[in-house]
């Protein structure tokens, strides 16, 4: 769902440059892993932030595998409150503009 939504934005405005913000606690209620590889590549080359909302005293570390799968970071819900979820979301928007104006400058060179 998330790249079908990327794809259509991309096309509206190929400037903009998308971050995704994925909330969870890792465990998959469906599909497979072959789903899981196809919907990671099918968002290649999108900042990511998954939010780990997991808790109790057995943590499976799966959010943060989803986000180095997505070339993301990942961020514990606990270390957040709802101000610094905004500043993450700031920081991560921030490089990945600064990538993308990087990119759009070597193109300009050539």
């Amino acid at each position: 769902m998330a790249a079908r939504v990327l794809r259509a934005e991309r096309l509206r405005d190929p400037d903009r440059r998308p971050l995704l913000v994925v909330v969870t606690d890792g465990r998959a209620t469906s599909g497979t892993d072959a789903d899981l590889a196809r919907a990671v590549g099918g968002l290649a080359g999108t900042a990511a932030i998954v939010i780990d909302c997991e808790s109790g005293p057995v943590r499976l570390g799966l959010a943060a595998r989803l986000a180095a799968q997505l070339g993301g970071s990942a961020v514990r819900l606990e270390e957040l409150a709802a101000d610094s979820i905004t500043g993450v979301v700031r920081a991560q928007a921030g490089a990945a503009a600064r990538a993308g104006a990087g990119r759009a400058g070597r193109r300009g060179a050539a």
